[in-house]
């Protein structure tokens, strides 16, 4: 979940991404005004039946959609939520993967944000600056390998501080990130991934696609 902030500061809303048992996902997109009925309805990674909601089409230049889907589940103050008491299993978390070598076409698609994982390769320091609006912000960039193609990734604010911690507490190496609804775009000249609100980071995630590129990597430096 994670909220929509206008230039006034003001929220104007809440986002989520759905997942259902056969591991499709979706957006959902709580308005401002049912924010109050819902909000508190709702618990991250917990199982829900939802019934009695609308899907609406993304406008035309709709842009930064948290992953490839045409449409969105809004919901509202008609909606009928309830705590599931089935035993169906719903995985946590559903990736779409774009690989590495593809990010120059991506990059001149705006509309939608992408996921990707890889190995971490290096990390510098977090540095601080300020920025047009003279907002103090925090950034720490790093870069990742699917072992075929290296990407620059920058991570700005609250995901930076987050990201950082992370690797403190990682006891696995090497240390394998993906990066779940991110912005491949062109910085100085180079393509790179950086963080839109919707970006989350999963570190050493239990996970085939983490498992399958383990794998590969202690392959390849057992051939070295």
């Amino acid at each position: 979940m994670w909220e929509s902030i206008n230039q006034n500061a003001e929220r104007v809303g809440i986002n989520l991404i759905l997942v259902d048992v056969l591991g499709g996902r979706i957006h959902a997109w709580i308005p401002a005004p049912a924010i109050a009925q819902l909000e508190n309805h709702l618990i991250e990674g917990e199982i829900y039946d939802l019934r009695t909601f609308v899907v609406r089409p993304y406008p035309a230049m709709q842009i930064g959609i948290c992953f490839r889907n045409e449409f969105f589940i809004q919901l509202n103050h008609m909606n009928q939520l309830f705590v599931s008491e089935g035993s169906n299993f719903i995985p946590p978390h559903v990736f779409a993967f774009t690989e590495l070598s593809n990010l120059m076409e991506v990059a001149t698609e705006p509309k939608f944000l992408i996921d990707v994982v890889g190995v971490l390769q290096r990390v510098q320091p977090m540095t601080s600056f300020t920025n047009k609006r003279h907002q103090q912000k925090s950034c720490i960039r790093f870069s990742i390998t699917d072992m075929f193609t290296s990407r620059e990734v920058s991570f700005y604010d609250k995901l930076a501080e987050l990201f950082e911690q992370g690797l403190r507490d990682a006891t696995q190496h090497p240390i394998i990130v993906i990066i779940s609804s991110c912005k491949a775009q062109r910085f100085r000249g180079e393509l790179e991934l950086t963080n839109l609100p919707a970006t989350r980071f999963f570190i050493n995630l239990d996970t085939e696609a983490v498992h399958d590129l383990r794998d590969a990597f202690r392959l390849a430096n057992s051939q070295t």
